[in-house]
């Protein structure tokens, strides 16, 4: 396998913003032509919920974690404990005249300054939503009145943004927010982009519209839309497949798919088999969301406060993503290809919560199958380019391997490999 790593030096001396797409269009790399892993954490109303010292809380807790990146939102509308909602915990509103996007004010953006600077400190990027749109257009975000704006106003919005951050480097601008609209909601939030890109013509953009749709399917007509993204709905794979055959290709991440804890239905399994389907059918990255961490604990969503939502930082899944972090950093993930043929194995990958989804290096040197539950599976050795092929389990409820019985193997034939529960089956030399 082939380790990438950053010195200390490299890193303090050079930075690692801003990021930028690779030569070959499947992920995203630092300022140091590094390949990015986008390993991120929802926090949609950390800006209006958090005071500093709670924003360094969480931040550091983050950091600690691994994660790579935060979502969240320039300014929130509906998920606040505030009166007005969209004001911070400083008692700043982001404009003074709330009906104009164009009045600016510098008090309450210096909150929103802090968390970016705090992130990229951490080196972390952050995935910016300026005027989040609401489920369906609705009462939980600024569509209604992103749709009074005229194009200046809006365009006049994006270059103040872009003047503040742009030169961070560590921002990336998504448009939408649970909802795309037709062409007339789409035209009102480019403008933003307009005004920002008059600054940062190389600014990443994505979107996040609405669930069991691409960002592709909904933007891409848009020029500058250059970061795809996948919502969905538990069958990752189905949509990360669509999106990896787009040509010309464009790198895509899993934005948003169930948060642990939402309503309580979803767990750590489903956070987990989310992030490992969607990595190995072609994502550059994930986001994983926590119910009680991404608005913080938010009256509108009654999840308990800030201070109890804080005590959920650690849960099951989020300590898990760690696993997922460890795993594909250990190698040189993105020359992984998603193999859904019988190249690597044999047999039927089937479908829904029980699809079993391999991936193998460009090279041939290592691969990695998700297997969700105790089954065997057939692998061909015959693919490895090694001509001894350790194969090992990772087990990802631990982050822990276990050698399979016989390893290494000769790279030839196949192996039939019994997994012992929800593992991911991974293939190297030996």
């Amino acid at each position: 396998m082939t380790i990438v790593r950053l010195t200390n030096k490299r890193r303090a001396t050079q930075g690692i913003f801003p990021l930028s797409v690779a030569s070959s269009g499947r992920y995203l790399q630092d300022a140091l032509a590094a390949p990015f892993f986008v390993h991120g954490d929802a926090c949609w109303s950390i800006e209006v919920q958090l005071t500093r010292t709670q924003i360094d809380t969480y931040l550091n807790d983050r950091q600690t974690k691994g994660f790579t990146a935060l979502v969240f939102e320039a300014m929130e509308h509906y998920f606040s404990d505030n009166t007005p909602v969209w004001s911070n915990r400083e008692g700043n509103n982001p404009f003074t005249d709330m009906a104009d996007f164009s009045t600016t004010n510098e008090s309450y953006w210096q909150l929103v300054d802090y968390i970016v600077a705090g992130a990229k400190a951490r080196d972390m990027v952050c995935i910016i939503n300026p005027a989040y749109a609401g489920w369906q257009g609705g009462s939980e975000g600024w569509n209604t009145t992103t749709q009074a704006q005229n194009a200046t106003q809006l365009q006049n919005y994006g270059t103040f943004l872009a003047n503040r951050y742009g030169s961070s480097g560590n921002v990336i601008w998504c448009l939408g927010g649970d909802y795309a609209g037709g062409t007339t909601v789409q035209d009102k939030q480019w403008n933003i982009v307009t005004g920002i890109r008059s600054v940062t013509p190389n600014a990443l953009i994505t979107a996040h519209g609405d669930r069991t749709e691409s960002a592709y399917s909904q933007w891409n007509g848009y020029t500058g839309f250059n970061l795809n993204n996948i919502y969905t709905d538990g069958t990752e794979y189905g949509y990360a497949a669509t999106e990896y055959a787009r040509s010309p290709v464009m790198p895509f991440i899993l934005f948003e798919g169930y948060y642990e804890n939402y309503q309580g239905t979803y767990t750590a399994a489903d956070c987990r088999r989310q992030a490992y389907t969607s990595l190995l059918s072609g994502a550059c990255g994930h986001i994983y969301g926590n119910a009680p961490v991404w608005d913080f604990g938010s009256a509108a969503s009654s999840t308990g406060g800030v201070t109890a939502a804080l005590t959920h930082l650690s849960d099951t899944g989020t300590v898990q993503m760690g696993y997922v972090k460890e795993l594909f950093t250990a190698y040189s993930w993105w020359l992984l290809q998603p193999k859904t043929d019988t190249s690597l194995v044999t047999g039927s990958l089937g479908t829904g919560t029980s699809r079993i989804c391999p991936a193998k290096s460009s090279d041939s040197n290592f691969a990695m199958v998700w297997v969700p539950s105790s089954q065997s599976v057939t692998v061909n050795m015959a693919t490895m380019a090694p001509s001894s092929v350790r194969v090992r389990l990772y087990n990802t409820t631990t982050g822990a391997f276990t050698t399979v019985a016989g390893s290494p193997f000769a790279n030839s034939g196949t192996q039939s490999i019994a997994t012992g529960g929800e593992r991911i089956v991974v293939l190297d030399a030996a």
